[in-house]
């Protein structure tokens, strides 16, 4: 049994598919984990609970004159480690990684640097780090064991950082649930819907993910082709959601914006026809480019069994090969991609549970993990 704190800002750990799978393993071999977070209305933390988990909050700043977040953060964690025997701390986002890394050698104490995404490096677009973004790598430079999701994200990291030798692992984002193989009509009870194929945007929303093009290009669907934007967590106020959410796409377009728990998903997920990933490399960068097996609703699709239709990107050729789903060019190559796995939905639905269990399964991963960091 080992005693692990996991350190993570941000209080998201259910959009995470990765990390709460990688501590869903862990406490269920014995392991106990605390995580230190903070305190947002508009997140659900995380939807299960577990007898060996513990968790302890921070209120997020709220006035100017208030100590901010992270070092209420820090603070927090500081105390734990002086009052608490703890084997190794695991930091979950850029934040907790600094706090983590800095206590770390502090405390003695063994760093799992758990990659959320991309460390910026300097470009074009964004020349100079900030002080936050030098720290992060920093950390990432100085830790005991690196988890990324796959080959793409270690040769990137080993490109740009003189991260140690042989301390990467992976772990794909994907979720700890097993593969859904029944049948579901969650989406079809909950809109009322006969004889429609729905198309599935789960997760994510924003101009990273190019929804906005893909609400205009449903005006062109047949009409018994609907869009589903599943939304992970509350985005009422935010000018993108709101320009969209409220915008007439000739009820091609059906909104479920209510959060639901890692198994409800799952239901959601399988009860769609193909499920749609677009990923803006103009806004993105290097990080949509070398996307590879981080896209957490690319592998929730192929867990359920349902096609791909993604953006044309290098780290995103595997669903080609494994034929479970389509890349598209352009949003307009989208309805014809439709079509083409509707016709033969059956066995695109087969590869993606072979590409979900060949590539993507964590159960590949994890004990490598485990022994590693034991």
């Amino acid at each position: 049994m080992s005693r692990i704190l996991l350190i993570l800002k941000e209080p998201f750990l259910d959009r995470i598919p990765s990390l709460k799978t990688l501590v869903w393993s862990f406490l269920n071999r014995n392991d106990h984990i605390t995580l230190i977070t903070s305190e947002s209305k508009f997140f659900t933390l995380i939807s299960f609970q577990h007898k060996n988990l513990r968790v302890i909050k921070v209120k997020q700043r709220s006035r100017k004159i208030e100590i901010s977040t992270s070092i209420k953060l820090f603070i927090s964690t500081f105390n734990y480690l002086l009052f608490n025997s703890v084997d190794y701390v695991i930091g979950g986002d850029a934040l907790g990684n600094i706090i983590a890394s800095r206590l770390c050698q502090t405390f003695k104490k063994k760093h799992i640097f758990f990659v959320l995404e991309y460390p910026q490096i300097p470009t074009s677009r964004h020349p100079h780090l900030s002080h936050v973004e030098r720290a992060e790598n920093k950390a990432l430079c100085h830790a005991d064991v690196i988890i990324t999701h796959d080959k793409w994200h270690e040769a990137f990291l080993r490109q740009h950082f003189a991260i140690r030798a042989n301390n990467v692992l992976h772990l794909p984002n994907a979720s700890f649930t097993p593969e859904f193989k029944g049948e579901s009509d969650f989406l079809q009870q909950s809109f009322h819907l006969q004889d429609t194929t729905i198309i599935l945007h789960s997760g994510g929303f924003g101009i990273w993910f190019k929804c906005k093009e893909l609400a205009e290009c449903t005006r062109s669907w047949d009409d018994n082709v609907k869009l589903v934007f599943h939304l992970s967590h509350d985005l009422m106020g935010s000018p993108y959601f709101e320009e969209i959410y409220h915008n007439d796409y000739h009820g091609k377009i059906l909104w479920s914006l209510k959060p639901v728990s890692t198994f409800e998903l799952d239901k959601l997920v399988a009860s769609a026809s193909i499920g749609i990933a677009l990923y803006s490399e103009q806004e993105l960068g290097y990080r949509a480019t070398y996307m590879g097996l981080a896209a957490g609703k690319i592998g929730n699709y192929l867990k359920c069994g349902v096609p791909v239709i993604a953006t044309r990107l290098p780290s995103l050729t595997y669903l080609e090969e494994f034929e479970c789903g389509i890349l598209v060019d352009n949003e307009a190559d989208i309805s014809h991609a439709i079509q083409k796995i509707i016709l033969d939905r059956e066995t695109y639905s087969s590869n993606a549970y072979k590409c979900y269990s060949e590539l993507w399964h964590p159960d590949r991963y994890i004990g490598k993990i485990y022994a590693a960091i034991k």
